[in-house]
């Protein structure tokens, strides 16, 4: 009987080694089945941040262009108001010059007429010069005989040798 009593606990213990391995096998396939789970989890979050990543750099594509044509604009904006200032700039400096031509001009054509008229009424005056100053007859006094005088102390009509009497000459 010793025979058939151990054969049965071998057999027992077969059972149970085979039951343990069974357990152990169970427990693996559970364990593979939630690592399984968890990386597809896992490949599932890689593949969204993936797909955000993408998109994350296609909006940065679009903000740089969309900043680069709006960047170009501005610049083509300044570059047309530049241009406009510049032609602005340029026409008042030509209206500027042709104000002074004429305000030189103006003034050339006003100090021509002044010494035109300077030089006429030097001329003017000049010829009275020529003439010189007349005598002019004074009226005779009633409180004093003798001959009239002009203005120039000449007496008219009297000879003598005093002053104011004889020619008018110089030599």
């Amino acid at each position: 009987m010793c025979s058939g009593a151990a054969r049965q606990e071998r057999n027992r213990q077969k059972e149970r080694a085979r039951e343990q391995q069974e357990e152990y096998e169970r427990q693996a396939a559970a364990r593979e089945a939630q690592l399984a789970a968890l990386a597809a989890e896992r490949q599932n979050i890689a593949d969204q941040q993936a797909a955000r990543l993408t998109e994350l750099n296609q909006q940065r594509d679009d903000a740089l262009a969309a900043a680069e044509a709006n960047q170009n604009l501005i610049q083509e904006q300044a570059d047309i108001t530049r241009s406009n200032l510049e032609a602005q700039r340029d026409a008042d400096v030509a209206l500027a010059q042709q104000l002074k031509a004429e305000a030189e001009e103006s003034t050339a054509q006003a100090k021509a007429a002044g010494s035109a008229v300077s030089s006429s009424l030097r001329t003017l005056s000049r010829a009275g010069d020529k003439q010189g100053r007349t005598a002019t007859v004074t009226k005779k006094r009633r409180t004093t005989q003798g001959s009239r005088q002009t203005t120039a102390s000449l007496n008219i009509g009297a000879t003598g040798s005093s002053s104011g009497s004889g020619s008018n000459l110089s030599i």
